[in-house]
This record gives C-alpha cells, sequence and structure tokens, in this order.
C-alpha cells in the first residue's frame, strides 16, 4: 500500500482484515460490564462501582479494534508466541509459537493477521492483549464499527492498541488494564492511556434510592433482565423506569422492580456525567458511517474496571452492525 493512499480498511493479501473465524472461548479476567449493570449484581456491587466511578482519574482509552491479538513471551517455556483469547483457553489452549501453528490452529484472514503479528510484534518478556487496528501505510483504519483517522500516514509496518497485560498463560491469569508501549518501525503502538476525567462527580440521589432497590436473586433472571435492557438499547432509546418494568417478561417481575431500573438510570446519568469530564489528549479523529463521533470508550483502570461507552451510540451499532465474522472483544 503506497503511503499516500488514505486507506479506509486494513488489507493483507487483497482482503480486509476483519475478526474473521475468531474463537469465543472465556477470558481468564471477567467480562467488563457496563456500571449501570453493576445494581443486577447487588447493592454492594453497585454501591462499589459508583464509588469507583466518582473517584475514576485514570482511564484506558477502548479503541474499536478486532480482533484482539495476545502476544508476547511464555514464561513457562521461554518462546514467542502471538494467538487470539484462545490461548487462556481451559481446553485446548491456541497457542502459536510459529507460522506453523498459525496454520495449524486458525485460518482465512484471521490466519494472517496472526502472521504478520508474529513477523512484527516486539518479543517482550510480558503477556500483552492489543487491538488489531491494521497494517501501516495508510491513515484511516476502520478495523470495526468505528472508522480511525490519524492526522499523517502510519509507516510502520502495523498498528495495534495495547490495553492489558497477563501474569501468565493461564484461565486463572491475573489481568492488569493499563498499558503503554513504546512504538518502532515494526510496530505503532497506540497510546491507549491518554485519557484523563476533569470535574468532580456525585452520588447523593443513587445513595438515596439504593436502599428501595429489589434485585435478581438468580444468574439466569439477572440474564434475563440485561437481555430485556439490552433489546431497548438496539432501538437507540431506553425508555423510563416504569415502561422497562413493565414491559419486562411476569415470571422475571418478582426478581427486581421500578427502583432497580431507576438505580440502573442513575448509574448511567452518572456515566454520562464521567463521560462528558473526559479529555482524550490525542489528534486521531473518530467517524461512524462518516460522521464525527467520539471514541468507541473508556475502561476504568481499578481493581474492579468497568466499560464507560455510550451505550445507544456505540452499542447500538455494534449490535445492529452487518457482521460477516464472529466477534472477540473484551
Amino acid at each position: 500500500m503506497s503511503p499516500e493512499v488514505v486507506s479506509t480498511q486494513s488489507y493483507i493479501n487483497g482482503q480486509s482484515c476483519y475478526n474473521t473465524d475468531i474463537d469465543r472461548d472465556s477470558m481468564p479476567n471477567k467480562h467488563l460490564e457496563h456500571p449501570e449493570d453493576s445494581i443486577l449484581f447487588g447493592r454492594r456491587n453497585a454501591l462499589r462501582t459508583v464509588r469507583d466511578l466518582i473517584k475514576s482519574n485514570k482511564l484506558s482509552v477502548k479503541w474499536d479494534g478486532a480482533p484482539a491479538i495476545v502476544f508476547g513471551i511464555n514464561p513457562d517455556n521461554g518462546q514467542f508466541f502471538v494467538g487470539t483469547k484462545s490461548v487462556f483457553n481451559k481446553r485446548r489452549p491456541k497457542i502459536n509459537y510459529s507460522p506453523e501453528d498459525i496454520d495449524k490452529n486458525h485460518k482465512g484472514v484471521l490466519a494472517d493477521i496472526l502472521r504478520i503479528c508474529f513477523r512484527h510484534l516486539p518479543r517482550y518478556h510480558r503477556i500483552i492483549q492489543c487491538d488489531w487496528i491494521g497494517v501501516g501505510g495508510g491513515s484511516v483504519y476502520q478495523p470495526n464499527t468505528i472508522a480511525y483517522h490519524f492526522p499523517t500516514p502510519v509507516y510502520s509496518k502495523i498498528i495495534v492498541a495495547p490495553h492489558t497485560e497477563y501474569t501468565e498463560l493461564s484461565p486463572t491469569a491475573e489481568a492488569k488494564i493499563g498499558v503503554t508501549l513504546e512504538s518502532s518501525d515494526e510496530c505503532y503502538m497506540v497510546d491507549t492511556n491518554n485519557a484523563e476525567v476533569i470535574p468532580p462527580l456525585s452520588w447523593t440521589n443513587f445513595v438515596r434510592i439504593l436502599p428501595t432497590v429489589l434485585l435478581s436473586k438468580t444468574p439466569k433472571s439477572r440474564v434475563e433482565v440485561q437481555k430485556h435492557i439490552n433489546s431497548f438499547i438496539r432501538t437507540g432509546e431506553v425508555p423510563q423506569a416504569e415502561d422497562i418494568y413493565s414491559q419486562l417478561d411476569a415470571k422475571y417481575k418478582y426478581e427486581v422492580n421500578v427502583n432497580t431500573f431507576k438505580a440502573w438510570h442513575l448509574i448511567s446519568q452518572l456515566k454520562h456525567r464521567l463521560l462528558d469530564a473526559i479529555v482524550v489528549n490525542g489528534d486521531v479523529e473518530c467517524y461512524i458511517d462518516g460522521e464525527p463521533t467520539n471514541h468507541e470508550g473508556f475502561v476504568t483502570v481499578s481493581d474492579n474496571p468497568y466499560k464507560i461507552v455510550d451505550r445507544l451510540t456505540f452499542s447500538k451499532a455494534n449490535f445492529n452492525l452487518d457482521k460477516n465474522w464472529t466477534h472477540e472483544k473484551v
């Protein structure tokens, strides 16, 4: 690809490098939840989440890259590897120590991406997770929903957005969010730690309503309530708490009450105040369908991390995206 060419997608061998044929096994760190959903997991959990939102001053920018790439030196054998989240599989982990391993474990565009990552990613004595952005040489990249416009062409061989470090290759590995790595001619490392929070936030209204909230008692009912909320997000509009409750399947109504959804709304409002208070110190511009937008979101850098995302913009877009691949998102 000529450096002067502006690329709207990332290409290898003439194919768009989207996250095709990706394993969906669980990660060692828990799935990152939206803070407003914390109310479905208990008052204490929601209270801790709100407290963390109030205190948030360190955030990791959530880039909309795909697929997720895990790489580094395996401390068990001293060998460099690349892979997807499937390196953490409980059964049959797919850890690639060579191009031959990649050919055996993966196929299609995903295998192409992993081969080029194997050639150009640095040999750190660490285990790093990053999001694939694309092949260098252009200034516009759309690995998933958001198109990223860099101010000048990126001339490194590949572009990734690192964000998480792990202690080991194990389903129980501990994860630490907030990674900054140095770029090179081989690999451009996007800075995902260039966001800060400006004004303070208040949680008075949330604390006032919390004792009156009725909570789901079983995992199945929590999942169904989350699905119910997501059904509104898909449409781009979440109604008032009374309407959310009235439209809930009758067999789950005894598990929650109207105040459950009022608390959900209050945490969501607090999250949006936090989003308004975040300043990203970078010069990459973001677009969806040609319209300017913000970054997909942020992740709180803490022992209890949550993703801070405008769900009515980005979650709706991802829900309704015309996908011809399998997602592999954190």
